[in-house]
């Protein structure tokens, strides 16, 4: 597994879930429970079924926590997901 490419994925995911949510833990959780796992001819399907079940497995773990920690707990700094 490309270990880059798999953080690319959770940034990604982040990003999504942050603007099309309305940015709370919960909202983001619940976006990110409606999301499709990728299909059989994905590109990099391994990397972002791993990114997005370890987003969905920590946003509904840790949903007491603030959203900042939470992108803390996975290695992502919070600037790098609002900055673009």
């Amino acid at each position: 597994m490309d270990q880059k490419v798999y953080r690319q994925f959770l940034r990604e995911f982040l990003r999504d879930a942050s603007q099309k949510s309305d940015g709370s833990n919960a909202g983001m959780a619940n976006f990110l429970m409606q999301q499709i796992q990728p299909g059989r001819f994905t590109r990099h399907r391994d990397e972002k079924i791993r990114a997005l079940n370890d987003l969905q497995r920590a946003f509904s773990e840790h949903r007491h926590w603030p959203v900042d920690m939470v992108f803390t707990y996975l290695g992502i700094k919070p600037e790098e997901v609002q900055a673009k």
